[in-house]
């Protein structure tokens, strides 16, 4: 009734009529907040969901990407799964081989080509020339013919215009040609030239096969043999084997042997090549069943079919890089879903206080404990079943971010059940954190439930699992800085250091806030003491610190690891590449003075400000030394350095009486244990050399390496095999580059090969570890936005009582000015843990950097880099503090105007 009066005071208000405006201004501003809580409590939860289901479809994103990376890099000839029989006894077939190539293939690759191959010495014998007869199934359709047309009947051939150019042949023309065994008579044919073509450009038909170059190979005797590929049909192949030689009636010189008669050890392949993009992640069981498959076949084709093939080693390859990042990103991911954990508790424990006299009231009543229950979870459930929808979908949405961007393009992998699995399972632990909570809740006493703030500390205290919990960080702080505990696990570190020093921080808050509040009263600093009071009698202020920490620490470390990461990455490639650019020029016959690759920088570069010449000679041994001369002042400027001491500015000006000065790796002596040694020289023997000095590695060396100057190798040169020239570049200047590749061919180079560090960063920065750490930046993002919903879940649940104090504080004739200093006062107060986190997460990064695995593969020398950046981590921080104090600014403010 009293309630009527009051309502007839201020209106007259029928049944059918909506309330004017103005009316219950409270009653609309706690519904509303209601509604922001509820969508605050969606997307929190929400949150978890997407990060749970992103752990797997981002794992299974990263196996498809290595798969696609490994087949890639293989090339055309690496794709090839190809089957290879010599017919010793005649002929094979190309359907013999076929099974091993059959349909257990189908989907993965493509057509069957069949090939036959034989070499055959062209007239006259003294020409010194060596012919390669190829018949590829198809290879018509492949050639881009300049003169005549495609050979088809039998002895028809078809030449490159460089072995036309070399040997006079034309079309229309004959020649004859010989192949001789000893077991049998030789064969001759004359084949007839059909056609001149040259060879298309990146046409993956011909599997990396140049048959458009003559090469020239070296003899044992010194001279050397032109070696030519001619195309030919089928046809020319068949045949019987010859004769065996009979002293009494040899064939006579000139003769042709008779049509019925074929070739000698006739090499039969017929092969399949990957198809792009179809050997999958997905793909690999059925590749590993084709290949059990064509192992099975072999032993019914014949006794000596080889399979030659890279799906195993991919298959290998990938295995060892998912598990790398079944470990990595399980472990990175994992702290921002523990951390996610984390708020949907602090956010279910900050909406529930809010609640409490509403539980009160309800327990009071009839309803009682079960009616208080039936409400809150009425309430508060719907929140976390519609979280799991929207969920899925932002964890698809960032997956399918990742492979638009750093994963690639990668090809979506459909629908995880794994995903749909873990997502369940995040939304059943939300509910069941939810129903754990609203039964302590309920199960509280009523006074105790009425009670707005909790009751006066003046102490630190932990509870059971919080003593737990910091024990658990002590130990694995002592196990992580001892080195005892390494590998991916010590990822994990920044979260659990940082939840311990968000414990310690929260459990301070009460004792040293009342020192400080003491103080500030007898000092009459009533901002500081409005804002300090106000953050520590919240009874969400210490979940609040313990979230912003582990936030601050996540994000620090996330970010030095990731740029850490890269410079390891960097380093390594500089280890391998040696310099920016090396071009390498290598004469197989060993006829080419190697101390022409001096007169070539000399014309392009004089002064040496781009260029530095260097000569390397390997011995007879694969594991024996190997010397890298160059010219000390160039090199030193020029060659990449690996944040490691550079080997040749060590070189003394002179060598010592018993040898020439050296410089080697501590990793890989040219000789182990020994300080003098012999090793190759430009010398046809051997020469004694003087260990001046040891570097962790030299750029560009490799194993069993050393480094001395060329100029006391230059005086002695009487040899060019088992040496190769090179130059190296700074990589200032494409054109330069391109001159110096040309310059060494025309000096009789003829290989010259062109390799860039860039190219061996970019293949480190498709490494399943570099894949792996990369997902910090997900981790990092991810923080901060956790920060944000914090405290935006934080402050919606304790707007009703914020504005309470505010009210009561205005009519007690506290100022609009103090009220609004102690408000940004305690808005950094509140975002202090983040910084304090930060600082944590730094010092996690630089303990676990040691055991973090940089590398898929270890390089055999240790030259990572264990000192985080300060730079970027700060400015992360800076940005992400921005962020945090912005939005607690804009919502404190929202409530003071409300």
């Amino acid at each position: 009734m009293a309630r009527g009066e009051s309502v007839i005071e201020v209106a007259p208000v029928t049944s059918s009529a909506a309330p004017p405006r103005g009316r219950f201004p409270y009653a609309r501003l706690a519904g509303a907040a209601r509604r922001r809580q509820q969508v605050v409590l969606t997307a929190v939860v929400a949150g978890l969901v997407a990060f749970a289901a992103l752990l797997p479809l981002m794992t299974v994103s990263i196996a498809r990407t290595m798969v696609d990376n490994r087949v890639q890099d293989l090339g055309s000839l690496g794709r090839t799964i190809e089957a290879r029989a010599v017919g010793v006894n005649g002929l094979v077939p190309p359907a013999r081989l076929a099974p091993v190539v059959g349909d257990q293939w189908n989907g993965l690759a493509g057509p069957v080509v069949s090939q036959l191959r034989v070499v055959v010495t062209p007239d006259p014998p003294e020409a010194q020339r060596e012919v390669t007869l190829l018949s590829r199934e198809g290879e018509c359709a492949h050639l881009r013919l300049t003169a005549g047309r495609c050979p088809t009947a039998r002895g028809e051939i078809a030449v490159s215009a460089d072995s036309a150019r070399k040997t006079g042949l034309q079309v229309g023309r004959t020649v004859k040609v010989t192949q001789t065994n000893a077991q049998f008579q030789a064969v001759r044919r004359t084949l007839r030239v059909a056609g001149i073509f040259a060879q298309p450009q990146g046409d993956d038909y011909w599997r990396g096969l140049d048959i458009s170059t003559v090469r020239t190979k070296a003899t044992q005797g010194g001279g050397e043999i032109e070696q030519h590929t001619w195309l030919t049909g089928a046809a020319t192949f068949a045949g019987k084997l010859p004769p065996f030689p009979d002293p009494a009636n040899p064939l006579p010189t000139g003769d042709e042997s008779p049509s019925t008669v074929g070739w000698i050890n006739v090499e039969t392949t017929v092969a399949r090549q990957l198809s792009q993009g179809a050997l999958s992640y997905d793909k690999l069981d059925q590749a590993r069943s084709a290949l059990a498959t064509s192992r099975g076949v072999i032993p019914r084709t014949g006794p000596d079919t080889q399979l030659t093939e890279q799906v195993s080693t991919i298959d290998q390859a990938v295995k060892g890089d998912v598990d790398q990042i079944q470990v990595i990103a399980p472990l990175l991911l994992a702290q921002l879903v523990l951390l996610q954990v984390v708020l949907v508790w602090i956010v279910l424990r900050a909406l529930l206080t809010g609640r409490r006299s509403e539980v009160a009231l309800v327990r009071l009543r009839s309803p009682g404990r079960r009616g208080a229950r039936r409400l809150l979870l009425g309430e508060l459930a719907p929140p976390i079943v519609l979280a799991v929808p929207f969920g899925l979908l932002l964890a698809y949405a960032l997956d399918a971010l990742g492979r638009a961007t750093w994963l690639g393009g990668t090809a979506w992998g459909g629908w995880s059940w794994i995903a749909l699995g873990a997502a369940v399972l995040a939304a059943v632990a939300c509910a069941v954190l939810l129903r754990v909570m609203v039964g302590r809740l309920v199960r509280s006493p009523v006074g105790e439930l009425l009670r707005s703030v909790p009751p006066r500390q003046s102490r630190w205290s932990l509870s059971a699992a919080e003593a737990v919990l910091l024990t658990l960080a002590v130990a694995m702080l002592i196990t992580v800085a001892t080195g005892t505990l390494t590998g991916g696990p010590v990822l994990m570190t920044p979260i659990v250091m940082a939840l311990a020093a968000g414990l310690v921080i929260g459990g301070l808050l009460v004792p040293v806030g009342n020192r400080v509040a003491s103080r500030l009263l007898r000092r009459r600093r009533l901002a500081g003491l409005l804002g300090l009071a106000d953050l520590a009698r919240r009874p969400s202020t210490r979940n609040l610190i313990l979230a912003m920490t582990a936030a601050g620490a996540l994000l620090t470390f996330t970010t030095a690891t990731i740029q850490l990461g890269g410079h390891n990455r960097q380093v390594e490639a500089e280890a391998q590449g040696g310099a920016p650019v090396r071009v390498v020029g290598t004469d197989i016959s060993g006829a080419t003075p190697v101390g022409g690759v001096l007169e070539v920088v000399d014309r392009l570069d004089r002064g040496r400000e781009h260029l530095a010449p260097a000569v390397r000679a390997r011995s007879g041994s694969s594991d024996g030394p190997v010397m890298l001369a160059g010219e000390p002042a160039a090199m030193s400027r020029i060659a990449s350095h690996a944040g490691q001491p550079d080997p040749w500015a060590l070189l003394p000006r002179t060598s010592p009486p018993q040898g020439l000065a050296t410089v080697s790796a501590q990793w890989s002596a040219p000789v182990d244990g020994m300080p003098s040694f012999s090793g190759p020289s430009l010398a046809r023997e051997d020469r004694d050399y003087v260990t001046a000095a040891r570097v962790p590695v030299i750029p560009g060396g490799g194993p069993h390496a050393f480094v001395t100057s060329i100029t006391p190798q230059l005086a002695q040169e009487t040899r060019g095999d088992s040496a190769s020239v090179e130059i190296w570049s700074d990589g200032k200047g494409p054109a330069l580059i391109s001159r110096a590749e040309a310059e060494l061919r025309k000096a009789g180079f003829p290989e010259v090969t062109v390799e860039r560090t860039q190219t061996q960063r970019h293949q480190l920065d498709r490494s399943a570890s570099a894949y792996g750490l990369q997902l910090g930046l997900v981790v990092a993002v991810g923080a901060v936005l956790v920060a944000m919903l914090v405290m935006v879940a934080v402050l919606s649940a304790q707007s009703v009582a914020r504005r309470r104090d505010q009210s009561a504080l205005l009519r007690a004739g506290v100022g609009r000015g103090v009220l609004g200093r102690a408000r940004r006062l305690e808005i950094g107060l509140t975002v202090l843990p983040m910084v304090l986190g930060g600082l944590v997460g730094w010092v996690g990064a630089r303990l676990a950097a040691p055991s973090v695995p940089w590398y898929t593969d270890d390089p055999p020398y240790a030259i990572a880099d264990h000192t985080p950046p300060v730079l970027t981590p700060l400015l992360a921080l800076v940005i992400g503090l921005a962020l945090v104090a912005a939005a607690s600014a804009l919502l404190r403010r929202d409530r003071s105007n409300a």
